[in-house]
């Protein structure tokens, strides 16, 4: 289950985890699933890679043509705030691809960071700390879709 989006209405808070190898194909469904979804662009978002998880086929390029997708999904939305974006990276293997991504984002009405730890995090969203509690455990947050490349022909039967 490599990419899982989830929101708790209450806090207005998105969570995308990313599992395992991340493809390109995923990340891209994430941005269809956002631009016929656009309510839940406003919301503060705390994204969380990991342990193990990595984006070994996911060319930069690839990265910066999917950041001009999301500065067009948000080019038209007004906000009264900037959109806080959170990042925990558990995975060493992931972070350079992470490092990439955050370098584009100051470009839309979002300010990203990224932290070490949930309890960061959470006192950057702005939670408090039941709150925080509830984010690592995933406690008031509905799942709304998962996004997962099925393995080709060849890969399950070597698998």
């Amino acid at each position: 289950m490599p990419v899982v989006l989830r929101h708790n209405e209450l806090l207005e808070l998105n969570v995308a985890e990313y599992h395992g190898a991340i493809t390109f194909a995923e990340l891209k469904a994430v941005a269809d699933y956002l631009a016929a979804n656009r309510s839940f662009l406003k919301c503060d978002c705390l994204s969380i890679v990991f342990p193990g998880a990595n984006f070994d086929t996911v060319e930069f390029d690839a990265l910066n043509a999917l950041f001009g997708r999301y500065k067009v999904l948000y080019e038209p939305i007004n906000f009264q705030i900037i959109r806080r974006s959170a990042w925990l990276c558990f995975s060493p293997a992931a972070q350079a691809h992470i490092d990439h991504w955050s370098g584009k984002r100051e470009a839309m009405s979002t300010t990203l960071r990224q932290f070490g730890s949930f309890e960061e995090a959470g006192d950057w969203l702005v939670l408090s700390e039941a709150e925080t509690l509830a984010l690592q455990t995933g406690a008031g947050f509905e799942e709304l879709i998962r996004f997962e490349d099925a393995p080709s022909i060849a890969q399950a039967r070597t698998g």
